[in-house]
């Protein structure tokens, strides 16, 4: 995993961003969702629409996925994963005033949070480098 701290609406020459992250801060800690398919603990998030910007993506896939509304939702910038090849995603932060204690989807299995004392396992490898460096 890397990270790419470059702004929201410029680029530069890496590529536009396929999905979209978001870090986002619970009174109980980072909301973390357990992914049905990799049955690991990650960062809400998912692919990017067509027609739809990162940053409403990353809105929406925390809705879905986690059943929060975000509140104050700034970039951070891109991440870049090599899932078979590289892609690009939207790294964005923000805080959530009302977080369930249990939440099931189609796409995930649960809910819980992230504090330094206390980490889901197993947790994606990803996002365990972006908690590290941003929560």
């Amino acid at each position: 995993m890397k990270f790419h701290d470059v702004p929201e609406h410029d680029f530069g020459v890496l590529p536009v961003p396929v999905f979209a992250l978001v870090i986002a801060r619970a009174a109980a800690g980072v909301v973390l969702v357990l992914n049905s398919v990799r049955k690991v603990w990650e960062l809400p998030g998912g692919f990017i629409d067509a027609g739809e910007s990162p940053r409403s993506a990353a809105i929406r896939e925390l809705a879905e996925e986690a059943g929060c509304v975000a509140r104050d939702t700034r970039w951070l910038g891109l991440v870049e994963v090599d899932d078979s090849r590289p892609l690009f995603g939207a790294l964005l932060y923000c805080e959530v005033d009302d977080a369930p204690a249990e939440f099931t989807s189609t796409e995930t299995l649960g809910i819980d949070f992230w504090r330094g004392d206390h980490a889901p396992a197993p947790l994606g490898a990803t996002d365990a480098a972006l908690l590290r460096k941003f929560a």
